[in-house]
């Protein structure tokens, strides 16, 4: 049985990843704060400590390593520069150097939001250009990723789902949970994404670390959705009332990071890989069979 090591193996998609295709590998996971309970083999560590992860990979010498881990709270990053560089691009960039000597297959989750936003539908070949500082150090790992590594895949992405670790607290959640507590929420009719689920991504994620690919795939949705529509949609599949829901534009929303309008991606060359991806309704299907609130 090959070893896949996963950073960020308490995270929302490490956790996904452990419960979606543990029985198939002898996984491994490193976590920071919060352990994995379905998880035997774990390390705890900060990315950010190059001779930790020497020491870990070192001992583990894993056949695939799956990096998800990353500071993703956009106006953190943005007013900590340092910490999001050294978190999200120094990081990647010691996790690629130490693994280039093993011939390790690298699978780094970058974001949709190293596009500026101002067109959509980006495919592979749209050049980065990234406004905040989470893009930025996100970019930046994908350089690095493409410079050091010979067996890898960069994937762009956008995701939801349920946290099987931790607390609640990514965005379908805050959704579900506000809608449920009948709470009225604030979402943008602006903002456009091709969200997929971390359940989807698990899956179609084993597919890779088989496949003969190397390089930058765009993965979610085969369409596109507004945050706005995205919370109508899942308090329909629900049946929570969507008047709760104000919508609202984005520009009037005061971030200490700007944040990119349209991120929808093309996903063509995923699906030539994959097959037909998912769409966005197909996504909340499975987000409301995974139910776990």
């Amino acid at each position: 049985m090959k070893k896949l090591l996963i950073t960020g193996s308490s995270g929302m998609l490490g956790s996904s990843l452990v419960y979606e295709i543990g029985e198939k590998y002898n996984i491994y996971g490193i976590y920071r704060n919060h352990r994995n309970p379905d998880l035997k083999n774990q390390f705890k560590a900060d990315i950010t400590d190059r001779k930790k992860l020497e020491d870990i990979i070192g001992a583990v010498r894993p056949d695939f390593l799956i990096h998800t881990a990353a500071l993703t709270n956009v106006d953190t990053c943005e007013k900590n520069f340092e910490l999001a560089r050294a978190t999200n691009s120094l990081a990647t960039r010691d996790l690629a150097s130490i693994l280039k000597s093993l011939g390790t297959r690298f699978i780094y989750i970058s974001t949709e939001s190293v596009f500026d936003g101002k067109k959509g539908n980006y495919d592979e070949t749209d050049a980065p250009c990234p406004i905040n500082n989470y893009a930025k150090t996100k970019h930046e790992g994908e350089i690095f990723v493409e410079q050091l590594c010979d067996n890898f895949v960069i994937i762009r992405t956008t995701i939801f789902g349920w946290n099987r670790v931790k607390e609640p607290g990514s965005f379908a959640e805050w959704v579900y949970k506000s809608l449920r507590d009948k709470q009225t929420i604030k979402m943008f009719t602006d903002v456009i994404f091709s969200p997929i689920t971390v359940n989807t991504l698990s899956l179609l994620i084993d597919r890779l670390l088989q496949a003969d690919f190397t390089g930058t795939l765009n993965i979610g949705s085969r369409d596109s959705v507004s945050k706005c529509k995205f919370g109508i949609f899942l308090a329909e599949l629900f049946g929570f009332d969507k008047s709760s829901i104000t919508p609202i534009s984005v520009d009037g929303f005061k971030f200490a990071a700007k944040r990119p309008k349209n991120v929808s991606l093309n996903v063509s060359r995923a699906e030539g890989i994959l097959g037909p991806l998912p769409t966005v309704e197909d996504e909340l299907g499975v987000f409301h069979e995974k139910r776990r609130l």
